[in-house]
């Protein structure tokens, strides 16, 4: 029986993880057998692998948030930082600077395996190299990225951009208000990954995932048909999850257990979560940030989204995850590791960060 994408992200989504080292191989083998029926001549088929991923990424943007206000993290330095200094963690850092974000924090070195130190958030950028313009999204320290992240990676200026988030209340309102900000350069692309400065994100579940997506959309577009998919969410098994995936009998996402979203059950949660990467078509995503700006923005407060936390007016891109939910336009992938959610919210998170990182390193 052959193997399709469409069954993967669909009723057959179960498979998706028996079979996660041939999802790239299987959307390059989609990917020109829609080429080779599309009437249009637009569509050319690629080699290998690497040349798909390769085209791929010229229309790719990677939207990396290192933005948000970290309250947790600041007050886990804090504490750290108050008790007697034989008793703190021994990766406590008493040297950092506690206005720097958390995606500088040093941590163990696996990507260079070397006896070193990066920071965290080399580990978010590094699975995202080479699938697409780095768009970061900051609020200053800029200059010390570059230097103790980017540059160690081998990711030019020419290669980045950085985009300061706004604050107008006096702190970020959130990474779906952060993706708005930057909806004039997303919209130059056909695709967009987001993924946060603190998870430890694999490169093969990023790449193979952005593939799986071209191809779904490409098979469509060679009949002639509206792509399938706007959204498409890697998922991992994940038992008593915090933010459960609820699919419908035909293994789509209909909604997600998050505490900032309206929840509101279809089904039975699956078992499986989001390892916070996410992947889009890149106009269908602006265009649904500003719908839900239009709509839901307060001039005098932020942002003012029914089930969000009123007191914090934030606009979430679980927002816009659950609407292409609820319509029947998200597909999830079930390909990503449980280390995958493994986020460095807090200094007592670092210890299982850094063990998470070096499996998904070692992996990739």
């Amino acid at each position: 029986m052959d193997i399709r994408l469409e069954d993967l992200t669909g009723k057959n989504w179960k498979g998706a993880s028996a079979v996660r080292a041939s999802i790239a191989a299987l959307a390059l083998k989609e990917r020109n057998a829609a080429a080779a029926r599309d009437r249009s001549g637009a569509m050319r088929p690629y080699a290998s692998v690497a040349e798909y991923a390769e085209a791929l990424a010229s229309r790719t943007c990677c939207l990396t948030l290192l933005a948000g206000a970290g309250t947790r993290w600041i007050k886990s330095l804090k504490a750290a930082a108050d008790l007697p200094a034989e008793e703190r963690p021994s990766w406590y850092d008493p040297g950092f600077n506690t206005e720097k974000p958390r995606g500088l924090y040093p941590v163990c070195d696996y990507i260079h395996n070397a006896a070193g130190r990066i920071p965290v958030a080399a580990y978010a950028l590094a699975a995202s190299d080479g699938l697409g313009f780095h768009l970061i999204v900051v609020r200053g320290w800029e200059a010390e990225i570059d230097a103790e992240i980017l540059k160690p990676l081998g990711i030019g200026l020419q290669n980045r951009r950085y985009h300061t988030q706004a604050a107008p209340f006096g702190k970020p309102l959130g990474h779906g208000d952060a993706a708005w900000q930057c909806s004039d350069i997303l919209n130059n692309y056909d695709y967009v990954i987001a993924n946060f400065g603190g998870d430890a994100n694999s490169h093969t579940t990023m790449l193979s995932s952005l593939l799986a997506l071209d191809a779904l959309n490409s098979a469509s577009q060679a009949s002639g048909a509206e792509p399938p998919a706007d959204f498409l969410l890697p998922a991992a098994p994940i038992s008593g999850a915090a933010y459960p995936i609820v699919l419908d009998g035909d293994g789509l996402p209909r909604a997600f257990g998050h505490q900032k979203l309206q929840g509101h059950a279809v089904g039975p949660a699956s078992g499986y979560t989001n390892v916070g990467v996410r992947l889009y078509r890149a106009s269908a995503l602006v265009q649904k940030l500003g719908l839900f700006h239009g709509k839901y923005w307060n001039a005098e407060c932020g942002y003012e989204i029914p089930g969000n936390d009123p007191e914090g007016h934030e606009f979430a891109l679980d927002n816009v995850d659950a609407e292409f939910a609820a319509e029947g336009r998200a597909r999830i992938l079930a390909i990503a590791r449980p280390e995958e959610l493994t986020p460095a919210k807090s200094l007592d998170d670092i210890p299982a960060f850094e063990n998470a990182v070096r499996k998904v390193v070692s992996e990739d």
